[in-house]
This record gives structure tokens, C-alpha cells and sequence, in this order.
């Protein structure tokens, strides 16, 4: 984001971007302890609560800073400079602090009420998800996928499809605390490892309405939680703008592959003639090659997030071709973060084949973090391209 110094009370966004970098070191030392839990170190969850790492867009009413949403994802890229593990959560995590606020005021003050700090997860993919309406709310069951930073002492927000009277199935969120579901110690992948993206088990547990929302509302300007929240950052269609909380991360880990890149190259000698490797011009190239998509992936998050603060100042709809637009862009500018990995990645060599080496630790995250459906340049170019032909974007071949 354009440092224009947002701000909300006291706190800016380079404060929140400061204190990330300044704990920086602390994270890099507990990159190995992440990978080996599969999760977040306990330390590393207490310093993102602590230092105010999560909740950069909470409501000020609940003692947040209130700023503009990309503010948290400003957070997150710097975090995964340094660990990309903790970058990914954070920015996930930030976002809900977010679109919580867009949420019944009974369920804010349920959770934020009763903890300012509180860590609320969440996981939309399912392997199984069942909601049947009772007295007063809904009976779920289900197993959720892909739960980034679940831990057993939050609370977690799912997706499930409510059936409906007088039509489809209604994508609908739905939040739980840590006494209603179970983790299931799954995620053991050779990129994100410290994310801690188990599967999560819900068994037959009572959600009350007030802890339900559909998406059809979170998808608009105003939903029902800001009947209290009236801050312009809370101005925008949450299924729309989410997908940057995944995008912003992944800048950080393409610039930390290219800083470790740079470091390894200043410090070592080709091991089949002896010559220094920052001598060799094809390095030179591939630096700025790299360097070249990284710096524009970060123009393009920058433009967009001017755009997004925009439309939320002045309070007005946000149009189908800038829908559509952003999904298209998180998704490019993911592809140009991974070829610029990749491509330093590959330079190594022989010399640079160590399990502890963070150029290949941050090409490892960085392709399980665009694995992500919603940074998949294929799923998110076509739409663009079909709306550009005056196509119906969503509409699959031959449905009618």
C-alpha cells in the first residue's frame, strides 16, 4: 500500500509494518520450530496478538485501529519476509478481523467482547459440511480443509451450503468457538509447513443465528455489523477484495527468495572453477529479471489497494469489471512472485542443494501458496478474459 500514513487514533500502518520488521529476527529463528509443528510456535502466535499483528482493521469500539482493509496484508507481507508460515496467517487472520466486523453485532460482542485479542480462524473448502435449521439456529456437521493457524483456544468460522425453500443451497459462514470442534493434525506439506492447515471436525453441534451470516450479505457495502461499524474501510463486498489476504503474503516470500538469492551469491565461489558468483552476468540477469516481477507484483497490490480504499472513502458499489479485475490481478501477480522463485531457485546449482537453503525453502512456500484457489491464474484469468468478450464470466460451458 502507497505509504500515506492511513491511520486510525495513534496507530498507522507503518507502525504496524515497523513492529513486523522489528520482530522479524525472533520469527527467522523459529522458522525450523514451525516446519517441524506443522503450526505456528505458541510464541509466535502470543507476539502476533501482543504486538497488534492481526487485528490492524478490528473496529475501534473494540479497541482496534480501524484501518483501511490491505492494511493487515501490508503486515503480513513484511511477516513473511522473514517466515513465510507466519506471513500466511497472519494475513488470513487479518481479514477476519475484518469481515467480523460486517458480522451480527451479538456475535462481535460475544467473541470481542469477551477478549479484545481473541484468534478467530476459518477454513471454506469441506470434505463434508451439513446444516440443518432447528429452534433458534442450526445443527452442523462436517470436516473443513485447509484450516491456516486453527488452533484449539479460538474460535473458527466455516462455510456450509443452507438449504433453502424457495432455491439453491446458500453459501452461508458460520462461527464456532474452541469447545465445538476438534483438529485433525493432517497438513504435512513440503511448502507452508508451519501454517498449521489442518482439517477441522465439527460433530453435530448447535449454531445459534446470531453466529450465522450468508454470503450474499458479507458481499455487501453495508452488511448488518455496520449498523454499528460505520468506518469507511468496512465499505466493501468481502468475497470480492478477501483474496488479497493470500496474495499480499506471497510478495514477501518472493522477496525474501530474492534477498537470500543475493546474500548467497555475494558469499560464494563457483565450485568447478573457483570464480567469485557475483561475477557471472547470467546471475545479473536473472537478479533482475526476479527483481523486475517482484517490484511489479507490488505495484500492482499497491494500485489496486488505492483503488479498493477509493471506492470504500466514497462509499459507493464497487463495478463488475473491478471485481473481476482484482481477482485477476491477485492471481497475476501470485504467477509473476512464482516465476521469479522459481527462476532463482533454479540458478542455485548443485551448491545450493540443502534442505536448510531459504531460496528453495521460499520456492517450496511460495508454489503452496498460489496452490490456492484463489491466486490460480487459470481459474481467475478465464472469468477476466470472458468478461472482457462480453461473455457472462461465472456462466460454465454449456450451462444455459
Amino acid at each position: 500500500m502507497a505509504p500515506d500514513s492511513a491511520k486510525a487514533g495513534s496507530v498507522t500502518i507503518e507502525d504496524l509494518v515497523a513492529r513486523a520488521a522489528a520482530l522479524g529476527p525472533k520469527l527467522a529463528e523459529r522458522r525450523d520450530q514451525a516446519r517441524e509443528l506443522r503450526r505456528l510456535p505458541d510464541e509466535t502466535v502470543a507476539d502476533l496478538v501482543d504486538h497488534g499483528l492481526i487485528n490492524a482493521c478490528q473496529p475501534a469500539r473494540f479497541g482496534g485501529p480501524e484501518l483501511p482493509f490491505g492494511s493487515h496484508t501490508d503486515v503480513a507481507m513484511e511477516l513473511a519476509r522473514h517466515c513465510s508460515s507466519t506471513g500466511w496467517v497472519a494475513g488470513i487472520l487479518g481479514s477476519h478481523d475484518w469481515w467480523l466486523a460486517k458480522c451480527s453485532p451479538e456475535v462481535q460482542d460475544e467473541i470481542w467482547g469477551a477478549d479484545p485479542k481473541a484468534w478467530v480462524a476459518g477454513a471454506f473448502a469441506f470434505k463434508k459440511a451439513e446444516a440443518t435449521a432447528v429452534s433458534g439456529g442450526y445443527q452442523l456437521s462436517g470436516e473443513w480443509v485447509f484450516a491456516s493457524g486453527v488452533t484449539a483456544n479460538g474460535w473458527f468460522a466455516i462455510m456450509v451450503y443452507v438449504p433453502q425453500e424457495d432455491g439453491p443451497p446458500a453459501p452461508t459462514m458460520m462461527i464456532l468457538p474452541s469447545t465445538d470442534f476438534r483438529i485433525n493434525p493432517v497438513w504435512d506439506p513440503p511448502g507452508l509447513a508451519g501454517t498449521g492447515s489442518h482439517n477441522v471436525m465439527v460433530d453435530d453441534v448447535f449454531v445459534p443465528t446470531h453466529r450465522t451470516i450468508p454470503f450474499t450479505e458479507l458481499n455487501k457495502r453495508k452488511a448488518i455489523g455496520q449498523t454499528l461499524n460505520t468506518g469507511w474501510t468496512y465499505n466493501l463486498p468481502m468475497p470480492r477484495v478477501v483474496q488479497y489476504s493470500v496474495a499480499g503474503p506471497v510478495i514477501g516470500m518472493a522477496r525474501a527468495a530474492l534477498d537470500a538469492f543475493c546474500n548467497t551469491v555475494k558469499s560464494r565461489q563457483s565450485i568447478v572453477d573457483g570464480k567469485r558468483l557475483d561475477s557471472f552476468a547470467t546471475l545479473h540477469v536473472r537478479i533482475a529479471e526476479s527483481a523486475a516481477e517482484i517490484d511489479a507484483a507490488r505495484d500492482i497490490y499497491d494500485a489496486d489497494m488505492r483503488i479498493m480504499r477509493e471506492i470504500a472513502q466514497s462509499d459507493r458499489d464497487m463495478i463488475e469489471h473491478e471485481q473481476y479485475r482484482i481477482r485477476r490481478n491477485c492471481a497475476y501477480l501470485s504467477l509473476m512472485c512464482r516465476r521469479a522463485t522459481q527462476r532463482l531457485a533454479e540458478a542455485l546449482g548443485g551448491g545450493g542443494l540443502t534442505s536448510d537453503n531459504l531460496v528453495h525453502r521460499a520456492n517450496q512456500d511460495v508454489l503452496a501458496a498460489t496452490g490456492h484457489q484463489a491466486l490460480s491464474w487459470d481459474g481467475n484469468a478465464v472469468p477476466y478474459g470472458k468478461l472482457m468478450l462480453g461473455l457472462d464470466p461465472d456462466k460454465l460451458p454449456g450451462q444455459k
